[in-house]
């Protein structure tokens, strides 16, 4: 007499332990996984990858039409910015991509953000999404205008993320004029003292234009907050709640496996 039912893979795997369809795969068991992106090799350890449910899944044994014949998981993606990505995983620091003649790289982030919706990195997502690189970089802009009366010599040492600028600037000001004509106490008025100040006419003490040029420094600074990188990092480990979003995303990237449950007979 034939018999024909449905075994359930969930209800226990080869070794006997329960398997549950709703949660990621369980992990590969090699302690160092590699990556072929391109025709670029990455080595990793297999705990960088357990928070994040597509990695996760595409080193798990459920998947081994992936592993390729000298061990590796074959992912088709661009090298550079597997790197960029593979960085983040070990440390959860956010990358700023910035430079101070081009500033930030905004073509970089979006091919970055494409990475981390395609390998399902929320939290690295959303932070790009929001414009969190943003935040991270500042520029600080200030003038000073050195007194008119003071001789210029301008000595400064800074740090490479300042830049000072000495800009001139022509300008016009007043100077008095001594009644008495002596060099000295012309822009003076308090050097002519009483004899000066007889000597003045009836309409008040003179002044004429003179031209000048007027020294303007411009200090520029680039401010890095470090903090803007390290937000919802919790002790060197990055959280990535991404739901059970694991298996279709598998079914569809992987190559649309077979369904968790097979029809068996039974004779």
């Amino acid at each position: 007499m034939c018999n024909t039912g449905e075994v359930d893979e969930t209800s226990s795997s080869a070794s006997g332990a329960p398997l549950d369809s709703t949660s990621p795969p369980p992990l590969s068991q090699d302690p160092i996984i590699t990556f072929k992106v391109g025709e670029r090799a990455f080595r990793t350890k297999a705990d960088t990858i357990e928070e994040y449910s597509f990695l996760k899944a595409l080193v798990s044994p459920r998947w081994n039409s992936n592993k390729q014949a000298d061990g590796s998981y074959f992912i088709d993606a661009d090298p550079a910015l597997f790197e960029r990505i593979l960085r983040y995983l070990r440390r959860g620091v956010f990358p700023i991509f910035y430079d101070k003649v081009k500033e930030h790289d905004h073509a970089l982030y979006l091919a970055l953000l494409e990475e981390a919706k395609y390998f399902q990195i929320t939290r690295l997502q959303k932070w790009r999404e929001g414009k969190g690189y943003l935040e991270a970089v500042k520029v600080r802009t200030s003038v000073a205008i050195p007194d008119e009366e003071a001789s210029i010599s301008f000595t400064e040492t800074n740090n490479a993320n300042v830049e000072v600028e000495i800009q001139s600037l022509p300008a016009t000001r007043k100077v008095y004029v001594c009644p008495r004509n002596i060099g000295e106490h012309m822009g003076r008025p308090w050097k002519c003292g009483k004899q000066g100040n007889s000597a003045q006419p009836e309409e008040g003490p003179e002044y004429r234009d003179e031209e000048f040029v007027k020294t303007v420094v411009v200090r520029t600074e680039t401010i890095f907050d470090r903090n803007c990188c390290l937000e919802g990092r919790q002790e060197g480990r990055v959280s990535n709640t991404s739901g059970s979003s694991w298996q279709n995303s598998m079914n569809g990237k992987v190559g649309g496996r077979n369904r968790l449950q097979k029809r068996a007979s039974f004779h």
